[in-house]
């Protein structure tokens, strides 16, 4: 067994680090995903199921066709390959407990890759193979 404060790794998160893994096992990950205020994930999707769980302070997750609003105690499953954003309006942040199973192979194949964003110039989906960040996306067609 392995315990973590998440209070103490948030404080050492770098500036701008939204993600902070916590736990890489061979099935399962899970991180803390810190929204600073005024903070907006882009639309995207991945091809495992998400749950975030809202550890302190509120903001709202937006689908394609719905949006919630979140705060502390409340707990959101996001299925694999739907869309999503997450957003801070309000004036604390919001930190996040999250986890997903790793995507099979099929999963990533289904996908196209190991993330999806929706260009805001295009409209179009932006595959990343490697989960986003580091890799350069590319436009799909659709």
């Amino acid at each position: 067994m392995e315990v973590k404060d998440i209070s103490e790794i948030a404080k050492e998160r770098k500036k701008g680090q939204r993600r902070i893994d916590l736990y890489r096992r061979e099935n399962l990950e899970t991180w803390v995903l810190i929204f600073p205020p005024g903070d907006v994930q882009r639309m995207h999707n991945h091809p495992s199921d998400r749950t975030y769980y809202v550890l302190t302070g509120k903001g709202i997750m937006k689908g394609l066709n719905e949006t919630h609003e979140l705060s502390p105690g409340k707990i959101i499953s996001i299925p694999a390959h739907e869309f999503y954003e997450g957003s801070n309006p309000h004036d604390e942040p919001m930190v996040l407990l999250g986890n997903s199973h790793k995507a099979t192979p099929e999963d990533v194949a289904k996908a196209g890759g190991q993330r999806n964003e929706i260009d805001d110039k295009t409209g179009k989906r932006v595959i990343f193979q490697h989960g986003g960040g580091q890799d350069m996306g590319v436009l799909a067609d659709w």
